[in-house]
């Protein structure tokens, strides 16, 4: 008996008349998902392997080559946006999430002063909004991504091994692009210890990269075996990175990767701890930058001579969280926040002297979307929620990506970056569209389809 081998995904209905154009319509998919995968796969390998990418190309004066695969799939996703006008495939979600963006895209014009920021804004999301597109494709590629996972995974964790016993002459080194300098690998140390970044730009890049990837492998590979050697090696190298937060979620995840296993537990266990968890991550991710409007508790140890390791922790509370909040009720809107590009990595080009990462997902959705952030993050919350695990691997896989994705936002903003960017997008699409539509999966040990209703909260 084998687990799918696939995510679950709508029954193509075909009447006989139409049966040939059906048939060509199901091979022009075909076409379109290798264009949409080799684009993932690309983008990808530049991401684990943006400092010796950055730093050779920069020394041969092509660095701008580092940006190529982002702007692949930036072309790939208007290329898809465009087509599915064309075609007039919209529903009142995908209309509803245009008309925001629009609406914030307006905001950002309105408090930036100007467009080119907005723009850069738009940009700089172009991996979690291609996510979502490409998650159908992705969806239909199944557990046959495996071993494109295992070798970017093999690839993050290759870097931190060799950059734990010896230095890269990329770590610390800078380039000018027009009148930015950005630095291609960040040298940094946490008392001393220096934090290793391996083929990364930074050190919980690596860390979030051997998490998602290795999320992907450890669940998603048949060998028992493997998968214990893949995970555990997992958590060894995002500890040599001293990534607190990703190396708490990990053993959190540790904890719940047996438990939630098909046989491993109950299933009354799973119907209370599935839709439990993500809510949790999610009360606590808001919670904690709302508590910096009421409370400075995190002075107490924020202090860098206190020698605890909730230093950096501390420091989002008594400084950047509150700081974030200024920005946004003085240069924007406690109602509707900044607007597309009021924040982050476009904030840093165009107004640098205001410029907050916010290190948390929550407040940099609030700094995007004002209170309707709210809503996005009801909406992917409860969709995650609902998952069932019912022998499904995929199922499973991305209810980890989305519990992963909800508790790494407590200090990062996810949705800037490339790895969890892409993993955002892809598992927003997936748990929506498996909450709201009806589909068929394999029934186990036989290809005979089935259908399968929406899953229940």
């Amino acid at each position: 008996m084998t687990l799918p081998s696939s995510s679950v995904y709508p029954r193509e209905r075909t009447s006989q008349p139409g049966r040939d154009v059906d048939v060509s319509h199901q091979a022009a998919l075909r076409q379109g998902d290798a264009f949409i995968l080799s684009t993932i796969f690309i983008f990808l390998i530049f991401e684990v392997l943006q400092g010796p990418l950055r730093y050779y190309l920069s020394m041969m004066g092509g660095v701008v080559l580092a940006y190529a695969p982002k702007g692949l799939m930036a072309l790939a996703f208007f290329f898809l946006l465009i087509r599915t006008l064309w075609t007039f495939r919209l529903d009142k979600t995908v209309m509803g999430t245009l008309a925001g963006f629009a609406v914030f895209a307006a905001v950002g014009v309105y408090f930036t002063h100007g467009i080119g920021q907005p723009v850069m804004g738009l940009f700089a999301l172009i991996p979690v909004l291609f996510g979502v597109i490409a998650e159908p494709a992705f969806s239909r590629l199944g557990e046959r991504c495996l071993p494109y996972a295992l070798v970017l995974w093999l690839c993050v964790a290759v870097g931190v091994g060799i950059n734990f016993f010896h230095s890269m002459p990329w770590t610390g080194f800078t380039y000018q692009l027009g009148d930015a300098e950005v630095e291609v690998s960040r040298d940094w140390s946490y008392f001393g210890v220096e934090r290793i970044a391996g083929f990364a730009r930074a050190s919980f890049e690596a860390a979030m990269q051997l998490l998602f990837l290795g999320l992907v492998c450890s669940i998603l590979v048949r060998s028992k075996v493997i998968a214990f050697i893949v995970w555990i090696s997992t958590g060894i190298l995002i500890a040599v990175t001293t990534t607190k937060t990703t190396l708490g979620l990990y053993f959190f995840l540790a904890i719940l990767l047996p438990l939630m296993a098909p046989r491993a537990a109950p299933s009354i266990f799973k119907r209370v701890i599935g839709p439990m968890v993500p809510w949790t991550m999610a009360l606590i991710g808001v919670l904690l930058p709302a508590s910096t409007l009421v409370s400075k508790v995190g002075a107490g140890f924020a202090n860098q001579d206190s020698g605890t390791l909730l230093v950096s922790f501390g420091m989002r509370l008594a400084q950047m969280w509150p700081d974030t909040f200024t920005l946004i009720f003085k240069h924007g809107s406690a109602l509707l926040g900044r607007g597309l590009g009021g924040i982050g990595s476009a904030q840093k080009i165009f107004e640098p002297d205001l410029y907050s990462p916010a290190d948390n997902l929550y407040l940099y959705l609030y700094a995007v979307f004002g209170v309707f952030a709210l809503v996005v993050i009801w909406v992917f919350t409860r969709a995650v929620s609902r998952l069932k695990f019912t022998g499904d691997r995929m199922s499973t896989l991305f209810w980890f990506l989305g519990v992963s994705i909800l508790m790494e936002g407590w200090t990062v903003s996810c949705i800037e970056g490339g790895t969890t960017a892409l993993a955002t997008g892809l598992t927003v699409a997936f748990c929506i569209r498996l909450g709201k539509s009806r589909f068929v999966r394999r029934s186990m040990g036989t290809s005979r389809h089935k259908l399968v209703g929406a899953p229940q909260a």
